[in-house]
């Protein structure tokens, strides 16, 4: 966390633990209605429905270096998915 919030970028975090390659293994994408921590996290109102992320990093050999899951307002955000 102290890493992260220092160079505000998940490779730079990585890199300074000796990891310098990283490949995302997974992420899976859902939709549920927002409980009472994401009324009060995201600012939102009852009935207000929120785009959960969860996230596997790996590196190159297969070992889990991190999992995150992130929630975002489905009213306020765009996601885009490409293979490029």
């Amino acid at each position: 966390d102290a890493a992260m919030a220092e160079t505000g970028s998940v490779t730079a975090s990585f890199q300074r633990f000796g990891i310098g390659d990283y490949l995302r293994q997974s992420t899976v994408l859902s939709a549920r209605h927002a409980d009472a921590a994401d009324l009060a996290d995201l600012n939102l109102q009852p009935g207000a429905i929120v785009l959960v992320t969860i996230a596997v990093n790996v590196t190159p050999d297969g070992q889990p270096i991190q999992f995150a899951e992130t929630r975002f307002p489905a009213e306020r955000v765009e996601l885009k998915i490409s293979a490029l």
